[in-house]
């Protein structure tokens, strides 16, 4: 059952992909330069791609920030992509065309050498209020 927005007046159900890439400095311009061509692939499946760099890490008035999660080095930057889809079969179904692309191939190994894999935080959230 789908929700309806109450301040867009339209019937919406959102799932959406994160992520939480740590970058060396050096490496900010090739990432930048790539998040752009990943999202007009995103785009082009109807999917909305965001991307966000870092303000404050710390948590304010008691709570934790970022930074209370894993250890920052001094020359890393934090940005937070978000790719919203308008359901989890949307997200299925453009993540299995990305595959059968050249997605994998033509980015996966550029991502590679901008981004430390093994720091790479994902996760995906559905929509919390569609089932209410």
């Amino acid at each position: 059952m789908k929700q309806k927005n109450e301040i867009c007046d339209e019937v919406m159900t959102i799932f959406v992909s994160l992520y939480i890439f740590r970058v060396h400095k050096n490496q900010v311009p090739r990432f930048v330069k790539l998040i752009e061509e990943v999202k007009l692939l995103f785009v082009s499946y109807d999917a909305r791609p965001f991307l966000f760099e870092e303000d404050v890490l710390t948590g304010k008035q008691g709570s934790m920030g970022l930074l209370n999660l894993f250890d920052l080095k001094d020359d890393e930057v934090v940005y937070l992509g978000k790719i919203e889809f308008d359901s989890k079969a949307h997200y299925e179904e453009t993540m299995k065309k990305l595959e059968q692309n050249e997605f994998k191939n033509r980015y996966y190994e550029r991502f590679r050498e901008v981004v430390d894999f093994s720091s790479l935080i994902t996760s995906t959230f559905q929509d919390a209020e569609a089932e209410v």
